[in-house]
């Protein structure tokens, strides 16, 4: 049994924005238990998500493995669970397992191999709901209706948690804020349209620069029905969403204090990825890397307060939350893991910008050549085929963002002088040092993704039968 016997709750909502919470600076929003679990842990300001798709980025977390070594691209990804991961781990040491809501990321007919109890239910899009009828549909979710289950997942996980004595592992996986853009009463109608304030990118990005991968989706998404009043009633609802997985956060919160397991329980929340949500004229999620997408909000609370009430300013990476978790819970990190753990850093109180990594890398495409021009009369609710997008890959350094796709346009932005990521640099000759110390940069990290510094050359077998420095990560 691991030394200090935590139990791990894991809150993920899916395709939730960092900067569409209150602890993460948005003005009007109100997510006060999600705020208040920042004060009681540690918020990270800049991590990263592995891919900003479902299934490959829930794959890196699990295993903290990255990208283009597990080489799952695609939105329902899986991986086998034999693959070394977070939740294997802690099975190994006498855990009781619970998952509640959408896989997206072990194989479908071995869950039952990791998972003592499950309701494992994802809603796609919500695409056979009669009102979601665009990309940018927004209205009334039906308290009865099938798709509604935010409050259902919250009951089970709850019910979980009060029957538990055992060290345990509750995984909630809520489908909100993901589109379609819909809500129960009372949340439908928290936000006015005519009060939201969409994000500067929506009015205002330079189409002669950007990938073709954003128009393609634009036409196939037919955002040129989309009215400015649509955008904001879609932003409405998102928020809306968000205040309803925000209630549910605090219902979670309680019961951890009503049973006494806010003593003994890590608390982790953090999303997959983010959403467009009109940023740049779009909707859903492409492999793009806009900040919008790829940084993802963190919060880790640890019941004996350690990191309460501070802020990771440094950059981290979505494969450094396993190691990290697993080092708070005393239980060793496998071998196959790429991640750093910040525990350390944590306990030390040695969070600021100097903290943490010195680039971050995000990457994302399935392996087909972008599609150059859009299907004329295509349209599609979410970006699946024929609108395929070819490989890409980000480094941030500093305040520099740097996007390389394989073949389309590339990206370079300037973030502190240019949040919105509005005007690509990429090309310019008064940027060209910086361009270049970046995508040498990028070709490392990219080249290194097997890169495991275990402190010795001999793998440990016993810890897992393949040394995936040499091989494969499945076999």
């Amino acid at each position: 049994m691991a030394q200090n016997s935590y139990n791990l709750l894991i809150i993920t909502p899916d395709q939730m924005r960092a900067d569409y919470m209150g602890c993460y600076g948005h003005p009007t929003i109100g997510t006060r238990h999600l705020d208040a679990l920042a004060k009681e842990g540690i918020r990270f300001d800049s991590c990263y998500c592995a891919a900003p798709l479902c299934g490959p980025s829930r794959i890196s977390f699990a295993t903290s493995t990255y990208f283009s070594e597990h080489n799952h691209r695609n939105y329902g990804a899986t991986v086998s669970p034999d693959v070394p991961n977070l939740v294997s781990a802690l099975k190994r040491e006498g855990y009781r397992t619970g998952m509640f809501g959408k896989n997206h990321l072990f194989t479908y007919e071995r869950l039952p191999e990791l998972w003592d109890e499950l309701d494992e239910i994802c809603l796609g899009n919500c695409d056979d709901h009669e009102k979601y009828v665009h990309a940018f549909s927004s209205f009334t979710m039906e308290e009865d209706h099938p798709y509604h289950i935010t409050g259902r997942l919250t009951d089970e996980t709850v019910d979980f948690i009060r029957r538990q004595e055992s060290p345990f592992i509750a995984w909630v996986n809520y489908q909100d804020p993901h589109p379609a853009f819909a809500c129960p009463k009372p949340y439908d109608t928290l936000f006015k349209p005519e009060d939201v304030v969409l994000d500067r990118s929506y009015y205002d990005y330079d189409k002669s620069r950007e990938p073709v991968r954003c128009q393609v989706w634009r036409e196939h998404s037919r955002m040129d029905l989309c009215t400015e009043e649509d955008m904001k009633k879609a932003a409405a609802a998102y928020m809306g969403q968000i205040r309803y997985v925000d209630d549910m956060v605090g219902r979670l919160m309680e019961t951890l204090k009503e049973t006494g397991h806010d003593k003994d329980t890590i608390v982790l929340f953090f999303s997959d990825h983010g959403e467009l949500l009109g940023n740049h004229g779009m909707t859903h999620k492409i492999p793009v890397f806009y900040e919008c997408l790829s940084r993802i909000p963190v919060i880790i609370r640890h019941p004996e307060g350690i990191g309460a009430g501070m802020t990771f300013e440094g950059l981290a990476e979505e494969v450094d939350l396993a190691p990290t978790i697993l080092e708070f819970m005393g239980i060793a990190a496998p071998p196959t893991m790429v991640g750093i753990s910040w525990a350390k850093s944590i306990e030390c109180g040695h969070t600021g910008r100097d903290a943490g990594r010195e680039t971050a890398l995000c990457e994302a495409g399935i392996a087909v050549p972008t599609l150059k021009t859009p299907v004329e009369g295509l349209e599609l609710k979410a970006p699946f085929a024929p609108t395929s997008y070819g490989c890409g890959s980000m480094l941030r350094k500093g305040d520099y963002k740097l996007s390389i796709y394989a073949d389309d346009c590339c990206e370079l932005y300037d973030l502190s002088r240019d949040p919105g990521e509005i005007h690509n640099l990429y090309g310019m000759a008064e940027y060209s040092a910086v361009q270049q110390e970046m995508t040498l940069e990028l070709l490392k990290r990219v080249m290194s993704v097997k890169v495991r510094d275990t402190g010795k050359m001999e793998w440990d077998y016993a810890e897992y039968p393949v040394d995936v420095r040499e091989e494969p990560l499945e076999k």
